[in-house]
């Protein structure tokens, strides 16, 4: 007496297109995953720019609308105050990567709302990152032509008076910033590196433009928007990374 089976399971054919849609819906999901992570780091680099609008603001109000320092040296302390917080000499002494600053004691501190987090857009642009701090990035620049120029003689005069500005809406206070390193390890001329960086200058091409290839901006108005790179101030070293200028080397547009 013969038995006859029968098996219920997948045709070679019928494997290899399940497998093929998995493929495609792993893909699909993951690329929609990839928008979200974009869409919600920006929003947090949007959301640090306009915290640090309200902050400036509000210090402005309380120091007779001078603005702050870009960095300052305590020689009691033998601690550096940047705009964005205190680090001491051991941690300026280490590692980049390792190192600590306190935002809550430099001089936007008691300022900024708590509602500013730590920059995770500064990946988006693909490239291999290089960090200074190991609290996160702070994504974030300041025109040091308001702040007394990188290192702050001490002379008031240097600072900038608000009332003294032209035209407050074209002037930029804070801006998405970074810049391409070759020349600290792990970064080298054929390695180049994506850094944080917290100014600008009439020369430095240290804006970020990662929001679309724009970069975001607060201008002295108290406003907040985006501006365009300047083509002929594109970092050609990591051209896709978006680092450059608002306008071309020694020119002051948007910063004074």
């Amino acid at each position: 007496m013969s038995t006859s089976r029968q098996y219920s399971g997948f045709t070679l054919v019928e494997l290899l297109v399940s497998i093929s849609i998995i493929i495609v819906l792993g893909a699909v999901a993951a690329g929609t995953g990839k928008k979200i992570y974009a869409s919600s780091s920006l929003a947090v680099s949007a959301n640090n720019i306009r915290q640090l609008a309200i902050g400036g603001s509000n210090y402005l109000a309380e120091h007779n609308y001078i603005y702050w320092p870009w960095c300052e040296y305590d020689f009691t302390t033998l601690e550096t105050v940047w705009w964005w917080g205190r680090e001491t000499a051991a941690s300026k002494a280490s590692q980049e990567g390792t190192r600590d600053f306190d935002p809550s004691t430099g001089p936007l501190g008691a300022y900024i709302p708590k509602g500013t987090h730590p920059d995770p857009s500064l990946s988006l642009c693909g490239s291999a990152l290089k960090p200074k701090y190991r609290s996160g990035y702070i994504g974030t620049g300041y025109n040091t032509l308001l702040g007394g120029g990188w290192y702050w003689s001490g002379d008031p005069v240097k600072l900038q008076n608000y009332w003294q500005l032209s035209d407050p809406s074209q002037v930029v206070v804070f801006f998405t910033s970074a810049q391409v390193n070759t020349f600290q390890r792990p970064a080298s001329a054929k390695k180049p590196m994506l850094e944080e960086f917290y100014g600008i200058d009439a020369r430095e091409m240290t804006v970020h433009f990662r929001h679309n290839g724009k970069a975001m901006v607060s201008f002295a108005s108290g406003n907040v928007g985006f501006l365009d790179i300047d083509e002929s101030t594109r970092d050609k070293r990591m051209p896709d990374a978006n680092v450059g200028r608002f306008a071309p080397v020694n020119s002051t547009k948007y910063l004074q």
